[in-house]
């Protein structure tokens, strides 16, 4: 049987609301001597008292647990590829066990009818990262009763209902093209997925057109690479030898494809074609060359997110409203300076 608050004031020769207030600092009106303390806790170790965490949370109305819901609904990638859930994930676990809450990793919207399993009392929050959700999944989760954070969104996507996170991406491909340019650089191209599109993906189009404009750069037709997820185009890009000097790639898993089948078509990266990527975890390091890669902030992003939601939970007001990080650079071995190209 566990041991009780009862038992411990038995022992100690107290009563129970001596024990709270020594222990859980509950029952405040109760004076309690130096000494009467140090008895209760005495008799607290020698019975092996332990609060009953459940117990009290249930008293509080709490769980104690906040939700992280996978908007992509697939499994998450801890070990292998770019590492990007791994490291959001660490700033969300860092951020809630700052404030002693546990994290529940959800894969998809939970049971068979999600607005009830996101807000059926297991979760006191909901962290939801997804860079694509449905007209369907917003309209779940503006329905969800319980404080929710948005990874990689704007606000006004959800009318401004939830707290939102998300990297400037315009500013960190602006910080990439400013490299290239630096080293020479005139050719720039920008590959994307056109069949998986997102926001995200889209900004940092955006940017690479306004920051080539910034430097008085032409965009051609040619300049906007689309190599979609079967990869066709990408090596019928790598076969036509390209024109461009260097590449700036929507996500790091598709700059490392780039890096790894360049090789098969004669192309060495980077004195034929310097190539930047866009996340730059620990993945980077492991490529050879290594990929300079825009650094999307994804730990202070996870970790920014546990932080807003405990202010939610707590009921104050998530502020700003609206969260939008800055982006670094790391130059690594994929980018070196210009060299003519030789049809």
């Amino acid at each position: 049987m566990p041991v009780t608050l009862k038992d411990v004031a038995q022992l100690a020769n107290v009563t129970p609301p001596v024990v709270s207030r020594v222990l859980h600092n509950k029952s405040t009106s109760v004076r309690v001597s130096a000494a009467t303390a140090e008895r209760v806790r005495q008799a607290a170790e020698q019975l092996g008292y332990r609060v009953n965490v459940m117990a009290r949370n249930f008293r509080a109305r709490q769980t104690k647990t906040i939700g992280v819901l996978n908007g992509q609904l697939e499994r998450p990638t801890f070990a292998k590829g770019p590492r990007y859930f791994a490291t959001l994930m660490d700033g969300i676990v860092e951020g809630a066990f700052r404030h002693g809450f546990s994290v529940t990793l959800c894969p998809q919207l939970l049971g068979e009818h999600p607005e009830d399993g996101i807000s059926d009392g297991r979760f006191d929050g909901l962290i939801w990262y997804s860079i694509k959700p449905s007209p369907e999944t917003i309209e779940v989760l503006q329905r969800c009763s319980v404080p929710l954070v948005i990874v990689h969104a704007h606000a006004p996507a959800f009318n401004d209902q939830f707290s939102t996170i998300i990297c400037d991406n315009r500013q960190g491909v602006g910080l990439a093209l400013d490299h290239l340019v630096e080293l020479g650089h005139r050719r720039i191209g920008f590959a994307i997925e056109g069949d998986a599109m997102n926001v995200e993906s889209m900004e940092r189009l955006e940017g690479y057109k306004l920051h080539m404009q910034r430097h008085g750069l032409p965009i051609l037709e040619e300049d906007i690479v689309d190599v979609s997820r079967d990869r066709k185009r990408l090596h019928s890009y790598l076969v036509s030898r390209p024109v461009h000097t260097a590449m700036i790639v929507h996500a790091d898993g598709l700059a490392s494809e780039f890096i790894l089948t360049a090789p098969d078509y004669g192309i060495r990266v980077p004195e034929d074609l310097s190539i930047i990527g866009f996340d730059s975890t620990e993945f980077c390091d492991e490529l050879r060359p290594s990929l300079t890669s825009i650094s999307q902030p994804l730990f202070d992003i996870g970790w920014r997110a546990a932080e807003q939601l405990m202010r939610v939970i707590s009921g104050d007001a998530a502020e700003p409203l609206e969260l939008v990080l800055p982006c670094g650079l790391d130059v690594r071995g994929s980018t070196t300076s210009a060299t003519p190209q030789v049809k």
